[in-house]
């Protein structure tokens, strides 16, 4: 991403451009497989990471239910809200500015990944290496049924196309998947790394 993107991103933050505090809807599904989670570690909670997580409202949730939080974004001005956030909130999230095109996850570390509405293709092999076995993904992003609708985003390279999605983490077991076109074109997975 060019220093021009980072900029942009720091100026929607700043403009109070997607500074919910309430975590997705979807993100919350993940207590449906609580049973799946590892146990809790002496030093803290089974380890989550939040891939370009923007104003920090999916990191913070997780941080409320236990987790031990990595997050990481390109735009410091979202760290800082997300840090605002967490403050508020009295949770603690490991806060890191990075440009994902040039992230190295620590492999097989994390028990929980989550990504919400940002597409790099070429991080899927990434994520799979991060999580430990067993360990879980959500991912919820546009697909190419959001053209129709109005808003963001308009680029083929930030949108997947038709089971896109599954194809990408084939050889994880699917707990739930859906593409949505209601409003917005989504699809959103929670699968478990075998």
């Amino acid at each position: 991403m060019s220093h021009k993107e980072r900029v942009a991103w720091d100026e929607r933050f700043r403009a109070g451009d997607h500074a919910g505090a309430d975590a997705d809807p979807f993100l919350k599904q993940i207590q449906e497989y609580a049973d799946l989670f590892p146990p809790r570690r002496r030093a803290g909670g089974p380890r989550a990471l939040d891939l370009a997580c923007g104003a920090g409202r999916n990191a913070v949730y997780l941080a409320g239910q236990g987790w031990d939080v990595t997050a990481c974004d390109i735009s410091l001005e979202g760290l800082r809200k997300a840090q605002e956030l967490a403050r508020q909130r009295g949770v603690r999230l490991k806060l890191f500015c990075q440009d994902l095109k040039t992230v190295a996850l620590p492999a097989g570390y994390f028990d929980l990944i989550i990504c919400f509405f940002f597409l790099q293709r070429e991080l899927f092999p990434q994520i799979k290496a991060a999580l430990r076995p067993h360990g879980l993904l959500v991912y919820k992003t546009y697909t190419a049924d959001q053209l129709p609708f109005r808003g963001r985003p308009r680029h083929p390279l930030h949108l997947l196309q038709p089971q896109e999605l599954l194809e990408a983490f084939r050889g994880f077991r699917v707990l739930c998947y859906q593409e949505i076109m209601k409003d917005r074109g989504v699809a959103q997975l929670i699968a478990q790394k075998l």
